[in-house]
């Protein structure tokens, strides 16, 4: 027998508030993958919980991860990338799309991190009520409310990916080095001398890391740096030659180039596409 197929948009919030705003909330039943293939980048952050069915998650770094059943996927802006149930099949999911300086920071913190993308979370049924309820409820009508709400929405998010890769998997010592390797983005850094801080050799460290990762530390380290970059470009004034000094790259050229490679774009066209609603900002 078939099941019936929806889709189903909870809210949408066009104006927003100082904090963000929580942009597009909603629910898919028993559907068929939704993205267009073979990829796409949005110009927002997204959450989706998959509460039925299996699939996969695709990006630029990982060729293929497996989703299942009580998986959550994190996909932030700019960030090119697929996810969706196997060819014929369906699944079901409760997604939520927000934007604003608080998601910024929490990206720019690891807590919104494209280099993890997909994360188990439980108890299923727990989660799905939670965000079932979030994404279902009649939205506020007053700005301090729904600024409320915005913190509500950021603090979801810090509990259930925090917990999630405390709890998750990964194995302490790649736990350790991710912490390691965001701590200070300013400063130069040995990678060895991060293996040598989690008890691992050079070589064990890097293949376990990008097995658990789907990066290498460089590059997870270089990725850091550049959403932390796009979150000063959204939220301050600060010069590019001020935002790559503060990031650690050699100069403004370096940054711009390294920027352009990862976002498909350079700094100051980045920042007139994110900040026009805020006017201008200096150079």
């Amino acid at each position: 027998m078939m099941l019936p197929v929806s889709v189903r948009i909870a809210a949408q919030d066009e104006v927003g508030t100082r904090l963000g705003r929580a942009r597009t909330m909603g629910f898919v039943n028993h559907g068929a993958a939704l993205l267009p293939w073979p990829r796409r980048t949005l110009d927002a952050y997204a959450l989706v919980l998959v509460h039925d069915g299996v699939g996969s998650y695709v990006d630029d770094a990982v060729p293929h991860l497996p989703i299942t059943a009580g998986d959550t996927i994190i996909t932030v802006p700019g960030h090119s990338h697929w996810y969706g149930p196997r060819p014929g099949g369906t699944w079901s999911e409760t997604f939520l799309v927000f934007d604003g300086p608080i998601f910024d920071a929490l990206a720019a913190g690891g807590v919104l991190d494209a280099g993890d993308p997909v994360r188990p979370v439980e108890p299923l049924e727990a989660w799905r009520a939670r965000l079932q309820e979030f994404a279902d409820r009649t939205r506020p009508n007053t700005t301090v409310a729904r600024e409320l709400e915005v913190l509500e929405l950021a603090a979801l998010l810090v509990e259930l990916r925090g917990g999630a890769g405390d709890a998750g998997p990964m194995a302490r010592p790649i736990r350790r080095a991710r912490e390691l390797l965001v701590a200070d983005l300013s400063s130069e850094l040995e990678l060895q001398d991060v293996a040598a801080a989690v008890g691992l050799p050079y070589e064990t460290f890097r293949k376990q890391f990008r097995a658990a990762t789907g990066r290498s530390p460089a590059a997870f380290r270089l990725d850091r740096r550049i959403q932390a970059a796009q979150a000063l470009l959204r939220m301050t004034t600060m010069t590019h030659a001020a935002i790559a000094a503060s990031l650690g790259f050699a100069d403004e050229n370096h940054f711009a180039k390294r920027f352009r490679a990862r976002v498909g774009t350079s700094p100051k066209q980045y920042r007139r596409a994110n900040t026009a609603r805020s006017g201008p900002h200096s150079r």
